[in-house]
């Protein structure tokens, strides 16, 4: 049985490897890994978020706090470590598992700047253990499916790539209240959040992006939003009386009604709502001056191999999903998904996703891709199978397990974007990153 280090007890760190890997019966939607892996530490600078979480669940994870990380390796001698923390701090545990020999599983980003992804990728060299980036997208059934349309062939050679992101108002505004807000934290969202993206386009078409030039702004959240209230006062507003008047929170928040507590949902509570003391001032507010990072991205992106990609990227719109299509010189595919959840979105929504092919000189083709039970699309659950059991035969024929070359080239394109953005330049990848 294989001993796991978790590095980071973030809420994703919690419902994607703990929970599974203790297989919590009341909570069985997250899988049951338990005969394949344990976990025998945890590091967090929340250290009484791991402490309050033993007490619930009535385990003893052992709880370390940063500068403690050779104390716990020393101690708990795991086999691997799983880094799910702040971004800020991936690069760090990384390459120090990688020094120790262990294999390391990290959550997207890999790193929050391209120098982090080139010493991540030597310190991978000199080391026995090995990288798996947690890109959870490409497990999406309708992502399987078109990388498996490209890969028969259908569209022939990829010449040009359309994708539309859409964070909606609920939770885009989540990322300006949180450490995200800072690039020094994130990275900026186009690498926090826009990875996902870049790297599912550069598994589909399986090439090297080489130049961005992008666009990019600041423009519903901060304190110059058209939205900020403290506009329109005379006196300095507190942030309680920003919020009354603020209609982020007044969609949102302001009118929530209390649902009754089941059996269930109190489980789910008492797993997932542990204290950030640290991390979350309860002062952080969607317009506080020290936001430094973009809520809209426009690209343009070429490959290696003389395909391009024009990217939309916004972080408040009505509903949340991405519209893509591929051009190639023998057809197109198109698709869209809303993953605005029901109760949030402004329109009927279907829970099905289509995918069209349509060839270049022949009928349109819809295919109805079946829904999968199961987090970020039914993704959540193979991609645990693949990292705690073993890569499925289908994993290994579309290649969809990531290493540390995927995260870096998708951490670079980010950074790309909103340097670019920043400077009015246009960025070549070759020259941030070193691999």
């Amino acid at each position: 049985m294989k001993k796991y280090a978790v590095c980071g007890f973030s809420v994703r760190a919690i419902a994607q490897y703990v929970v599974p890997l203790l297989g919590i019966p009341e909570l069985p939607e997250y899988g049951d890994f338990s005969k394949y892996g344990k976990v025998v530490a945890a590091l967090d600078v929340d250290t009484e978020r791991i402490k309050i979480f033993n007490e619930r669940q009535k385990t003893s994870i052992p709880a370390y706090s940063p500068e403690e990380f050779e104390k716990m390796i020393k101690e708990t001698k795991p086999d691997a470590l799983i880094v799910a923390g702040v971004d800020c701090t991936h690069a760090e545990y990384t390459i120090a598992g990688l020094k120790h020999g262990l294999d390391v599983i990290v959550e997207k980003p890999m790193t929050i700047t391209a120098q982090q992804a080139s010493e991540v990728l030597e310190a991978e060299k000199k080391s026995k253990g090995r990288v798996i980036v947690a890109f959870n997208y490409r497990y999406v059934p309708a992502h399987k499916y078109i990388k498996k349309l490209i890969m028969d062939g259908a569209i022939g050679k990829i010449t040009n790539l359309e994708f539309i992101y859409n964070l909606d108002t609920y939770h885009g505004s989540s990322y300006f209240k949180r450490w995200n807000r800072s690039r020094q934290f994130s990275g900026g969202l186009s690498i926090h959040k826009s990875c996902h993206h870049f790297d599912l386009i550069n598994w589909f078409i399986d090439d090297i992006p080489e130049i961005v030039f992008a666009f990019g702004a600041l423009n519903y959240y901060g304190p110059d939003s058209p939205f900020n209230p403290q506009k329109k006062s005379k006196r300095k507003l507190t942030v309680e009386e920003i919020k009354k008047r603020c209609p982020y929170y007044l969609r949102w928040e302001g009118e929530t009604i209390p649902l009754p507590e089941s059996k269930h949902l109190k489980v789910y509570k008492d797993t997932f709502y542990l204290p950030y003391k640290v991390q979350y001032p309860e002062q952080l507010y969607l317009y506080d001056k020290d936001i430094d990072i973009e809520d809209t991205y426009s690209a343009a992106i070429k490959y290696r191999g003389g395909a391009s990609m024009t990217y939309s990227f916004n972080a408040s719109t009505p509903w949340e999903g991405y519209i893509l299509a591929i051009n190639g010189t023998g057809g197109r595919i198109e698709t869209m998904h809303v993953s605005t959840s029901s109760d949030r979105c402004p329109f009927p929504k279907t829970e099905r996703q289509t995918v069209t092919y349509i060839p270049l000189f022949g009928t349109r083709q819809v295919h109805d891709i079946p829904v999968v039970v199961g987090g970020h699309g039914g993704s959540d659950h193979v991609i645990k199978h693949d990292i705690f059991v073993k890569e499925t035969e289908e994993s290994k024929k579309l290649g969809i397990c990531a290493g540390s070359i995927d995260g870096a080239y998708a951490v670079a394109m980010g950074e790309a974007v909103w340097k670019s953005a920043k400077s009015g330049n246009s960025i070549k990848i070759s020259e941030i990153l070193s691999r």
